[in-house]
């Protein structure tokens, strides 16, 4: 089992969105944590139910920001995130039945989409995004667009 470690190559260049990053890779790191020291999994359910949660807004706020400047990557991304929350909700769903073990194959299959994503989706849109900004600011105009508040 591979335990997440802040790597440089998945900042994806825009603050809000790198934050949210971190804060999955630290409820990931928190269910290894816990399945490594062979706690109760009736503390591994809440932590899994909240990845599922603060995902899901994380990639709302993405497409409302891809949305908002027009990313051509958009329909395939969103098509990505719904296939992620898919096998996450599995995920979830097997392990409040009993029916599945946390055990270092399952997590390392939380520990490798969370990264995958990152770097074979996310960091697309983070260039998208930033270029998008560094077009508005060379513009000379005054009022930076909302969508993308805390770009690097």
């Amino acid at each position: 089992m591979e335990v997440l470690t802040r790597k440089p190559e998945l900042s994806v260049g825009v603050k809000i969105l790198d934050l949210d990053h971190r804060e999955m890779e630290e409820t990931i790191h928190d269910i290894c944590s816990l399945v490594k020291v062979e706690q109760d999994r009736s503390l591994t359910g809440p932590l899994l139910r909240k990845l599922a949660h603060f995902t899901l807004s994380h990639f709302a706020l993405e497409e409302e920001m891809m949305t908002a400047t027009m990313y051509p990557g958009l329909a395939a991304h969103r098509y990505n995130h719904r296939c992620l929350m898919g096998q996450l909700g599995k995920l979830i769903a097997g392990h409040d039945r009993g029916a599945l073990v946390l055990d270092p194959y399952s997590l390392n299959f939380l520990s490798k989409w969370h990264a995958a994503h990152i770097l074979h989706d996310d960091r697309h849109y983070g260039f998208w995004l930033n270029r998008v900004d560094r077009r508005l600011e060379s513009s000379n105009k005054h009022v930076r667009h909302s969508a993308f508040p805390q770009v690097l």
